[in-house]
């Protein structure tokens, strides 16, 4: 178990990093992993909660008590900075301030909000739909008032590309920020120009997604180095430790399968000891066996 110390703020962490590549967890174990590995944020995805709580696609059929709860273990096991998906904010004006609330007790730092009619698809999909720039400028209002205290962060995110173009993302973005949002987000994929001329204009922290490798004729794999020289300050690869964690686990069932033996021919997989070290099962252990408060 992680020892509970003071989380750093969103606004901390993004003053003392010039760029962040942030993967996107989807439970409190892959959570722990990206602790554990360095990353100065934990990201929870919620297209990645949807498919590992729910095994259901990113339609909009989490609601907030789910992935409040999901936050909530994670940020039990983890110091780190969390930012959270919120979708829409998951209903009206009410359950916009519920959901603040919620995820501001749970222990997460920030979340990001969505322009998306309610319900939400994945912004890789086409036919998204989004309110009036005025009704969300709104509702960032509303979450920005919602909040207990002043570290927790509001992010306004724009999945308006295909709707408004680039100089309506611009406005609505610039609308949102006006209105107590504390950075920017992007939920489409842009060109590197695109990303430039978005990150000059909008005169905030810009957090955009990064493609995952079916879509990377829409959006390149970009270097650290190319997201810095665009502007960007954090880049979200929500769909990362999902991804790679489907396709180890199809390949090693598969393997099972196939040969009747982990070893002849031999499938690279981690060991206990891996999950020990994940789980700080020697910590508990001391727990358990002598009494200590805690690992």
């Amino acid at each position: 178990m992680a020892e509970q110390q003071m989380r750093k703020t969103f606004q901390q962490v993004l003053r003392e990093n010039d760029i962040l590549q942030v993967p996107g967890a989807y439970d409190a174990l892959s959570a722990r992993l990206i602790e554990q590995a360095g990353c100065p944020i934990v990201y929870l995805s919620g297209l990645a909660n949807e498919a590992s709580d729910l095994g259901l696609p990113d339609l909009g059929f989490t609601n907030s008590t789910e992935i409040v709860r999901r936050a909530g273990a994670i940020a039990r096991v983890v110091e780190r900075t969390i930012v959270c998906d919120a979708d829409t904010g998951f209903g009206g004006p009410v359950n916009v301030i519920r959901t603040v609330r919620d995820f501001e007790a749970a222990g997460v730092s920030a979340i990001h909000l969505e322009d998306q009619v309610f319900p939400k698809r994945c912004g890789i999909l086409a036919g998204k739909r989004v309110v009036a720039p005025d009704a969300f400028a709104r509702v960032i209002r509303q979450a920005s008032d919602a909040r207990r205290g002043p570290d927790f962060a509001i992010i306004a995110r724009t999945d308006a590309k295909e709707a408004d173009g680039i100089d309506g993302v611009i406005e609505r973005l610039k609308r949102y920020l006006d209105h107590g949002a504390d950075a920017a987000m992007l939920g489409d994929f842009y060109s590197a120009t695109e990303y430039e001329r978005i990150a000059r204009a909008v005169q905030a922290p810009l957090i955009v997604c990064a493609a995952d490798p079916d879509y990377h004729h829409v959006q390149p794999d970009y270097s650290r180095e190319q997201w810095r020289s665009m502007g960007v300050k954090m880049v979200v690869y929500w769909h990362l430790p999902l991804f790679a964690a489907m396709h180890a686990v199809s390949g090693a069932v598969r393997h099972l399968l196939e040969h009747g033996s982990l070893t002849e021919p031999r499938v690279e997989t981690g060991g206990y000891r891996h999950y020990a070290k994940a789980v700080d099962l020697d910590g508990w252990l001391r727990v358990a066996d002598s009494g200590e408060s805690k690992p």
